[in-house]
């Protein structure tokens, strides 16, 4: 089952398809930019710079070991970071391209079971991720000569990278399985992601990898750090086990392998002689509405879409209940700020209180406003990098493309109606993030947060309409287009995370330059895009 010819076929497949020098290529510019963000944080009076030309004065034994303990830590987490995000999208593909394509019924008549298929592709799939991770070991071995650094930590960082790549793995196989397309699958897949790996409900966010490795880093007995290091990934493997035992029983019974329809589906034809019969419209289409003078394009994109998974919705819903709570409470407490401001005796100790560190407020509003971008980012890069890629694999995309229809404006009414979908959760997240900074950094710092979130925005529409167009499948499209997602939402994180509050023009200047480098980048992707289409490439 694990050695089976399932595991080489994938692992082949993925060779040829030039996924393995890309998954590297990608590990290494994480790391570079872990180590610019860790180098510019930890140097926040001088620039980093000339400590690494060498043209500074050295640091002092004990704080070089430091620094280098803690800039290995920080290339651990981005690591896991790495691994948690791509995971799912390399092994959900496994199975959502074949039900795409429609070979998996094809697989299933095969001499392999059920189990040789499951099993074999999601250990392909994260072997490829874990030896796509394995380039980065020279990365921290080279770190080491710095001094202050145990080989035990980076023992325990890349046996937290392995477990995590499992249970990852696991969760993608299973939503392929149990659910009927690429849309589905990648939502229910991200969703248990950040739920059982990102540790999203509070129970959980003690109990993440992330947490145990910076446990480990904490703890000075070498014994206790080997068995929280190394038996937490025994246990994501025994979870990861769980799942793929349940997308094992779920593969004949989901989507286009669900067998044939009921005899009920199909009625008898009529006897005797017909009689005429005007037929009614069905509730569906009168609940769809007339079509008129409006854009076929644009009423099939908003009516024609398929129904949310159960989980997902109630996920969704639970997501969107906390960013309130949080965002309620934040507004509350900036309302009774400006209250008491009007007090004078309140006021001068308002004025007096420093901007040394930002208080309660600012920080629910801005984990509020995180929550929002995520819950509407993500299912806007499935929804638009699935728009050209899921016509093209469906086989329809050269039927539309014969019509008489306007080839920019039917891509135009494709990304509109994506753009459409929970755009309250744009509004909240715009909302969050500019009170979250504007409150502690002034107006300027909270608008700058606003254009450089809308500018994501346009990134991730962009990039991911050429990327529609120019990848085979939906899931090559998105897997190439989430990094530009999670830069997105990282900026206001690592933004938040490295300013100085005493001096916020840098970080609003920072936001200024991401805006504008975000609506460049988007606006070529557009028009790569429009081009191509219109070429037909």
């Amino acid at each position: 089952m694990l050695n089976g010819p399932m595991v080489w076929w994938e692992l082949v497949t993925l060779a040829r398809r030039g996924h393995t020098v890309r998954a590297r290529i990608l590990l290494l510019y994480t790391l570079l930019l872990a180590v610019i963000v860790f180098a510019f944080g930890w140097f926040r009076t001088t620039s980093p710079i000339p400590f690494f030309l060498g043209t500074a004065d050295p640091l002092p034994h004990q704080e070089l070991a430091k620094f280098a303990r803690w800039l290995v830590f920080s290339l651990l987490e981005a690591q896991l970071v790495l691994v948690a995000v791509i995971t799912p999208a390399y092994t959900a593909a496994a199975i959502s391209e074949e039900k795409d394509r429609r070979t998996l019924q094809l697989l299933l008549t095969t001499a392999l079971t059920d189990s040789e298929i499951v099993w074999g592709k999601a250990v392909a799939r994260i072997l490829f991720v874990l030896a796509a991770v394995a380039s980065g070991i020279p990365v921290l071995i080279f770190f080491m000569f710095l001094g202050g650094v145990d080989i035990a930590l980076i023992a325990i960082g890349y046996g937290l990278t392995i477990g995590t790549a499992i249970l990852s793995g696991g969760i993608g196989i299973c939503a392929a399985c149990e659910s009927p397309d690429t849309r589905t699958t990648l939502i229910r897949a991200y969703v248990a992601t950040a739920i059982l790996v990102g540790g999203m409900l509070p129970p959980l966010m003690l109990l993440n990898p992330f947490a145990v490795l910076f446990y480990c880093l904490e703890m000075t007995l070498l014994t206790l750090q080997l068995a929280c290091g190394l038996g937490y990934p025994i246990v994501q493997a025994v979870i990861a086990c769980g799942f793929l035992v349940s997308g094992t029983r779920a593969l004949r019974n989901a989507g286009v392998t669900g067998g044939p329809f009921p005899s009920s589906a199909f009625p008898e034809p009529p006897r005797g002689r017909p009689e005429p019969v005007v037929a009614e419209p069905s509730e569906t289409l009168r609940a769809m509405g007339e079509l008129g003078n409006a854009d076929p394009v644009l009423w099939k994109e908003r009516h024609a879409k398929a129904q949310p998974m159960p989980l997902a919705a109630a996920l969704t819903a639970l997501g969107a209940a906390i960013a309130l709570i949080l965002f309620i409470g934040g507004g509350w407490t900036l309302v009774k700020r400006a209250m008491q401001a009007l007090d004078p005796d309140h006021a001068v100790m308002l004025l007096t209180r420093g901007s040394g560190s930002p208080d309660q407020a600012s920080q629910q509003l801005m984990t509020a406003g995180l929550i929002a971008s995520v819950l509407y980012l993500l299912p806007l890069a499935i929804g638009v990098t699935g728009c050209i890629a899921g016509e093209r694999l469906r086989g329809t995309l050269d039927s539309l493309l014969a019509t008489r229809l306007d080839r920019r404006r039917m891509l135009a009414a494709k990304i509109r109606a994506q753009t459409e979908r929970g755009l309250v959760f744009a509004g909240g997240a715009a909302t969050g993030l500019g009170a979250g900074f504007g409150s502690e950094g002034g107006v300027q710092l909270g608008l700058a947060a606003i254009a450089a979130f809308a500018g994501g925005i346009a990134l991730v529409v962009g990039l991911g309409a050429w990327l529609s167009v120019r990848c085979a499948t939906p899931v090559g499209a998105f897997r190439m287009c989430l990094p530009a997602t999670v830069a997105v939402v990282g900026v206001p994180l690592l933004a938040w995370y490295f300013i100085d509050w005493q001096d916020v023009a840098p970080v609003a200047e920072a936001f200024a330059w991401c805006a504008g480098a975000f609506l460049l980048i988007g606006g070529a992707g557009w028009w790569r895009a429009c081009v191509e289409l219109e070429r037909g490439d």
